[in-house]
């Protein structure tokens, strides 16, 4: 790591540092006094206002994922990085918001597993609470990395003491009030991310006027991109079919703490309108956290730091006056320690709901239920700390993610899907089908990995894996989906696509398709201008 480019030295740099950790920490201390049983501390389902929900579904995709990893991703392939915000984000909220959050909301289910033991069983929800919980931690664990680099490049910390430092703020919020904590301070952590983010816009914006002028695909998104090519750093078939199809559908569809937070709207309707509005958002933060990166080879030129993931503290440290520096510090330390607490929170809610109370001791009290949920927080928090080592072992974070993601969550967007569709779909061909995925994928890693086979980045591995990956498995949960297994139409009433009552289940307000035709325009129009 290289050495921090501005040492702190006024007290007004430091002072909106611990005012912002006061506040969260007030925020945790309140929700407490509204916890009134397990589900309420680990899932909050059913309870908060629209405009709550609505901002924490949008803040907790703005974590080290958004901050670190996609500005990481500009630097490296420039204005490709838009694609994980528009192509690979917009249609897949839409179709969450069309019809799957409203098949969650009338199934009445709290989260993604208690869906598939009904529309499956009992053993596939314990799969899949395992898969979630494994993923869930490699996320977190990367959140944790992201922020020890923030305060390395800024005050020169080592690595292990940004690391806890962030673990402790969040281990003791999220233990004064859960879910609930979580989700009030990720509406607070939005409003800082985008003053602290604002002014570096602004200020890089200048710098681009001419290279934006330049031929070539780091300047273009679709003009300069093969179709399909395995010596390409990415291809069309890899960005339509790898991100916007598969793993952008499998995040926003599967995603554990995406799901969670939406559920815990009032309404269908209100829960129908989440990811919608949020989608709106998503388009202009890509402003936010793209367009500096792509700026930043030409203001810092030979000062341009090894990893990627450092791009945007340096530009801050570069670019930015004092006050100005400790907004930003401010910022990203924000969208980290959102991204882990959601994580976090998430990792005790699937223990605790998914695994511990369904297969290793049902029945207890609610005060032992909260109890273990408190102990899988401090878990959580040391299993990050742990798999936050593992980040060094890529170039960037947004290439480890992808990859967790095209290894475990393609497959299993083909068993939703196939089980959400198709009524045909029984446990004996999922599971067969997921096994195969996972297999598919993980072999054309390994054969990436050992050179054996070899694509142009790492990033379009991920895409083609999650692509094979993906129709393997859908290909093999059909196969091996015998007639004789198959649920009754009574049993999966309410869970499959052509037994619900489609008047129901189908958008009635006028104001959805509105903003729906709108948001797609929007999206079409941004893809054009920067064709």
């Amino acid at each position: 790591m290289q050495a921090p480019l501005r040492h702190f030295t006024a007290r007004a740099e430091f002072a909106i540092i611990p005012v912002y950790l006061l506040i969260t920490l007030l925020i945790g201390f309140a929700s407490r006094r509204r916890v009134s049983g397990s589900n309420d501390f680990l899932n909050a389902t059913g309870s908060q206002p629209f405009w709550i929900v609505a901002a924490a579904f949008f803040s907790s995709n703005c974590g080290a994922l958004e901050i670190i990893g996609l500005s990481a991703v500009a630097a490296q392939y420039g204005v490709q990085a838009f694609h994980f915000y528009w192509i690979g984000a917009i249609p897949s909220m839409i179709f969450l918001s069309a019809l799957m959050m409203p098949l969650y909301m009338r199934a009445g289910v709290r989260s993604l597993p208690e869906y598939l033991e009904r529309r499956y069983s009992s053993r596939l929800r314990l799969i899949n609470a395992w898969l979630i919980l494994l993923t869930v931690l490699a996320v977190s664990g990367i959140g944790v990395y992201a922020m020890a680099q923030v305060l390395h490049v800024i005050f020169e910390w080592p690595f292990a003491g940004g690391a806890w430092l962030a673990a402790t703020v969040v281990l003791v919020y999220v233990l004064l009030g859960g879910v609930r904590a979580t989700i009030y301070n990720e509406v607070f952590q939005l409003l800082i991310i985008v003053l602290g983010l604002l002014p570096l816009v602004l200020r890089i914006h200048p710098v681009m006027s001419a290279p934006a002028l330049l031929s070539g695909s780091y300047w273009h998104l679709w003009r300069d991109l093969p179709v399909f090519s395995t010596s390409a750093p990415l291809d069309v078939f890899g960005v339509v079919f790898g991100l916007a199809f598969v793993l952008s559908t499998n995040y926003w569809c599967t995603d554990f703490v995406q799901i969670q937070r939406a559920l815990t709207a009032r309404s269908v309707h209100a829960g129908r309108m989440v990811p919608l509005v949020a989608g709106f958002g998503k388009l202009g933060f890509s402003m936010l956290v793209v367009l500096p990166a792509l700026g930043a080879a030409s203001v810092l030129g030979t000062r341009m730091p090894p990893s990627y993931d450092q791009t945007l503290p340096v530009l801050m440290a570069v670019s930015y006056g004092p006050l100005l520096l400790g907004l930003g510090l401010t910022a990203l330390l924000a969208s980290l320690m959102s991204g882990l607490a959601a994580n976090v929170s998430a990792f005790a809610s699937l223990w605790t709901e998914e695994i511990y109370r369904t297969s290793l001791h049902r029945g207890a009290t609610e005060e032992h239920y909260m109890r273990i949920s408190r102990g899988a927080i401090v878990a959580g928090i040391l299993f990050s700390v742990a798999a936050s080592y593992l980040s060094f072992f890529f170039r960037d974070l947004m290439e480890m993610v992808q990859m967790v993601f095209s290894l475990f969550g393609a497959p299993f967007l083909a068993v939703l899907l196939t089980g959400f569709f198709s009524r045909r779909a029984t446990t004996v061909g999922v599971t067969a089908g997921l096994i195969c995925g996972v297999v598919t994928s993980a072999t054309l890693h390994l054969l990436a990995l050992t050179n054996y086979f070899m694509y142009g980045s790492q990033m379009s591995t991920n895409f083609h894996s999650a692509a094979y990956g993906f129709s393997m498995s859908l290909a093999i949960c059909l196969l091996c989906s015998r007639h004789k297994d198959r649920k009754s139409d009574e049993q999966l009433h309410g869970l499959v696509y052509e037994l619900c009552d489609l008047r129901q289940l189908l958008p009635e307000s006028r104001t959805w398709w509105v903003l729906a035709l709108i948001l797609i325009a929007m999206c079409v129009t941004l893809d054009y201008l920067w064709y």
